[in-house]
């Protein structure tokens, strides 16, 4: 038997042994959910000495790819029993690669006027972080990281 016909009998061994590779790649794994939660409010009841219950709204998303790799999406809306405080909400992406790194990117902070004013704080911009968790930059709006929160969050 020569060296080729040698080589074409045990490929066609091979391929009648080993199971057959999907045609197409595997996709990634998409979860989502949703929640609204009402609870008192420890943040407000410690920053302004105020009682309030807040309601909460939030709706997730993950879309995690075969290697390692993930999408994740959040938004969410703090809404106070009391009228005297802000509407919170936020909205970010975080993309986490396969080797640990991550970037966020959006609105994590915006606080809302109770009385209609339109936004009295926000946060916003990118931040690139190591695999171990370190920041690596960030850009953007950051007002909102100098900010003493009780200047927006009590009431005068």
């Amino acid at each position: 038997m020569t060296r080729y016909a040698r080589h074409a009998a045990l490929m066609a061994t091979a391929f009648l042994v080993l199971p057959a590779a999907p045609a197409v790649a595997e996709g990634p794994v998409i979860e989502r959910a949703s929640y609204v939660e009402r609870f008192e409010d420890d943040y407000i009841l410690d920053l302004c000495g105020i009682e309030t219950w807040t309601t909460v709204t939030e709706r997730w998303s993950s879309k995690k790819f075969p290697d390692g790799s993930e999408i994740f999406h959040v938004v969410r809306t703090f809404v106070p029993d009391d009228p005297r405080f802000p509407v919170e909400k936020g909205a970010a992406t975080s993309f986490f690669a396969a080797d640990g790194s991550r970037t966020t990117v959006g609105k994590p902070l915006q606080l809302l006027d109770p009385d209609g004013g339109g936004t009295l704080l926000m946060g916003a911009g990118r931040a690139l972080f190591d695999a171990n968790g370190d920041l690596i930059s960030a850009s953007g709006q950051r007002e909102a990281l100098d900010a003493d929160p009780a200047d927006y969050y009590c009431p005068n």
